[in-house]
């Protein structure tokens, strides 16, 4: 175990209950710590945005502990809203359905449930994939600012012959899904992979989420595939308005351009 590590911690610890600003005496006192390495604790995590320094003498902890776990605690909320609708998803097409988040580029796959087909389409739970070139990642990209778009697209990388690396394409294409409320992969990342999605909204109906399924090309092509569109974008609906969404913000998605 790094004690340096556990010394950070344990300070963070102590400054996060504390009810007021604490100096580096006192900390140095509950630490059992000298006020040298107290203070070299105190400025790396400044640098990190843990700890900020009052105007007096003390320090506090900042709110990106609770940032982080508010994250954590909405991935699993949305987990088990999402569960039932995904199950039943599942049980309709028999393809592989996944419930993802976007970050920084990225998709993030927080559940899935697989396919009970013979030949899969490989994802890994908790695993990562370009956003640009996978349906969740798309249909949640379509939603975003279009300089944040441009953003993601100084740096894309060709995955197959399919990818879109036109950054005008990919505009045209986000103002068709948020149209249709879906977004299609068709081999973008993985040349034998498939995949169609669509969004999932909060309270506010800022799209948080995406809900989607994917298959082997060799199985489904891309008009078969999205014969299961209407499905998919009432699975999205319907776990929206368990969040919170109204009808009328997700209506709005749709008339978004």
């Amino acid at each position: 175990m790094d004690s340096t590590v556990v010394k950070a911690f344990s300070l963070l610890e102590i400054l996060a209950q504390s009810d007021q600003p604490l100096g580096v005496t006192d900390l140095a006192g509950r630490l059992g710590l000298g006020k040298s390495n107290v203070h070299r604790l105190l400025q790396t995590l400044i640098a990190l945005d843990y700890v900020q320094k009052t105007d007096g003498a003390g320090y506090i902890a900042t709110l990106r502990m609770w940032e982080f776990g508010s994250r954590i605690v909405s991935r699993i909320v949305l987990r088990d809203v999402a569960q039932p609708t995904m199950r039943r998803l599942s049980t309709l097409t028999k393809e592989a359905v996944h419930l993802s988040q976007y970050e920084h580029g990225e998709v993030i796959y927080l559940d899935k449930i697989e396919s009970k087909e013979p030949v899969r389409a490989y994802t890994q739970l908790g695993g990562r994939a370009p956003a640009y070139c996978t349906a969740t990642g798309k249909i949640m990209m379509a939603y975003l600012p279009e300089t944040e778009i441009r953003q993601v697209y100084d740096s894309v990388e060709k995955c197959t012959p399919n990818t879109v690396t036109d950054v005008e394409t990919f505009l045209a294409q986000c103002s068709e899904a948020r149209l249709r409320r879906y977004a299609l992969n068709t081999g973008e990342w993985r040349s034998d992979v498939i995949g169609l999605a669509s969004p999932i909204a909060d309270r506010s109906g800022a799209v948080v989420s995406a809900i989607g399924i994917s298959a082997p090309a060799s199985r489904l092509g891309a008009g078969e595939i999205e014969r299961y569109a209407p499905e998919l974008v009432s699975a999205g609906r319907d776990i929206s308005l368990q969040l919170g969404c109204t009808a009328d913000l997700w209506d709005r998605l749709g008339a978004m351009q």
